[in-house]
């Protein structure tokens, strides 16, 4: 599952780990970065905004942008959202307390 409807389903699935605010939801997740043959793993909120471009955000990680919906992919298996572009990969994987 690709895309805008990736990230509702996403967030459908999740919901319950994620603290709600007007414009934004945000949650912790492990977030796992691979380019090339490095990976960095982080532990960092995520943001989501919820209206116009509905960009996801990482907080504290340099290494990391901005990503828009069209950007990932989620996984019903095992509930992770992943970004894929050319040279690299990131895997989100919300925090379960």
């Amino acid at each position: 599952m690709r895309g805008l409807e990736a990230l509702d389903f996403f967030i459908e699935n999740w919901h319950s780990k994620m603290r709600e605010f007007e414009e934004f939801c945000e949650f912790d997740a492990l977030v796992e970065y691979h380019f090339g043959n490095e990976t960095k793993v982080y532990d960092a909120p995520v943001v989501i905004e919820k209206f116009f471009e509905r960009k996801i955000t990482f907080g504290g990680i340099e290494d990391i942008n901005e990503f828009l919906p069209e950007e990932i992919e989620f996984d019903p298996t095992s509930g992770n959202l992943y970004i894929k572009r050319n040279l690299f990969e990131i895997k989100i994987a919300p925090r379960i307390y």
